[in-house]
């Protein structure tokens, strides 16, 4: 890696980049387990409208159909979430950990660069994972009130434009060269991030994404995901 006198970041998204993973699997996890068997089973009925919708405006627009999905949090106790947090990262999150994507991780790391997780997955979700990779965590939030959720984000969804601004007022407050820093994505949605950098990585990229970053000559890289 080049040599440089400021400090170099490496920006990865984490669902569908360096786990295989979206945003509905744990939120189904901890709807099965805080929620009555009765009330759980009418909510994976409503899965059968819900989920075609949620797709459907992931493609026209991700962070409303994060801003739909995190709805579903609504109700549940923050203090009985807090005690599963731990289960739900191994279970969900840590298991569907690429193996390449580790491997990269510690290239990185032993090249001096830092290791940044910038994310649609709400921050109590993805800091388990961020503790054990030894990497900052740039994730949304979810409104309390009462001690419950009350599904809304504490700030707007990151995707698209938003990671775009995190990654360069987290570069901004850690006089991080841009030019010389990495970003790493699987869809369009992360296409802003990507930007951002001088060395842009599309893993396993959806199909827009594969076509600009062919156009533009950007390294694409294919991460197999664990067989679970």
């Amino acid at each position: 890696m080049p040599s440089t006198s400021s400090p170099r970041a490496a920006y990865f998204d984490i669902d569908g980049t360096l786990t295989a993973t979206n945003i509905v699997m744990p939120l189904y996890w901890y709807r099965r387990k805080l929620g009555s068997p009765l009330g759980f089973f009418f909510w994976r009925l409503s899965l059968v409208w819900r989920g075609p919708w949620w797709l459907l405006l992931d493609r026209i627009d991700r962070a409303a159909s994060n801003r739909s999905i995190y709805r579903s949090y609504g109700g549940l106790n923050r203090e009985s979430v807090r005690q599963l947090e731990d289960q739900c990262y191994r279970e969900c999150i840590r298991a569907r950990l690429m193996p390449l994507a580790r491997q990269r991780l510690e290239e990185l790391q032993h090249g001096g660069v830092q290791i940044v997780l910038v994310t649609g997955g709400l921050d109590f979700i993805m800091q388990p994972l961020a503790r054990e990779l030894s990497a900052e965590c740039i994730a949304p939030g979810l409104v309390e009130s009462g001690g419950e959720f009350s599904g809304a984000l504490t700030g707007g969804a990151l995707s698209g434009k938003g990671k775009a601004v995190a990654v360069h007022a987290h570069a901004g407050t850690n006089k991080i060269d841009l030019k010389e820093s990495f970003a790493f994505g699987d869809s369009y949605a992360d296409l802003e991030m990507l930007e951002c950098v001088g060395h842009p990585v599309a893993v396993n990229p959806d199909s827009r994404l594969k076509r600009i970053a062919i156009e533009r000559g950007w390294t694409i890289e294919k991460w197999k995901r664990n067989n679970v």
